[in-house]
């Protein structure tokens, strides 16, 4: 697995000015203080959960896409799931699969292969962590 050499804060910043939001414009979307959107993309503060979908509605990014993937691989806090994978996780199945994972001790390449092939694709670049 790649060490994250991204941060959040800088992403969304980026993703924010790409698609032509100014500060205050963005923060009135997000229905939150601009001081507190300034301090995410400062690193001060922690993206609250229940903006990011939201966030990642208004910047355009599609669900599946790298862009999408990058955005909440970043916005997850060690330990923690990316908030779009969370209500995926609390199936039953979910546990199964990474016991199934360990068990046969996959490699990171091993379960890059596997996504590549339950999405259908060989592009190795179709699937990116980070």
């Amino acid at each position: 697995m790649k060490l994250r050499t991204k941060k959040f804060e800088d992403f969304l910043k980026k993703l924010r000015l790409d698609s032509g939001f100014g500060l205050r414009k963005f923060s009135e979307l997000l229905e939150m203080p601009p001081s507190n959107l300034s301090a995410v993309e400062h690193g001060r503060r922690k993206m609250p959960d229940d903006k990011l979908l939201l966030a990642a509605d208004i910047l355009g990014l599609e669900k599946g896409t790298q862009k999408w993937e990058e955005f909440f691989d970043l916005a997850s806090q060690a330990g923690n799931l990316p908030v779009d994978t969370k209500s995926i996780a609390a199936k039953g199945f979910v546990p199964a699969l990474l016991r199934t994972i360990d068990n046969y001790q996959l490699t990171d390449d091993d379960i890059k292969k596997l996504i590549r092939e339950i999405q259908g694709t060989d592009d190795r670049t179709s699937y990116q962590s980070s």
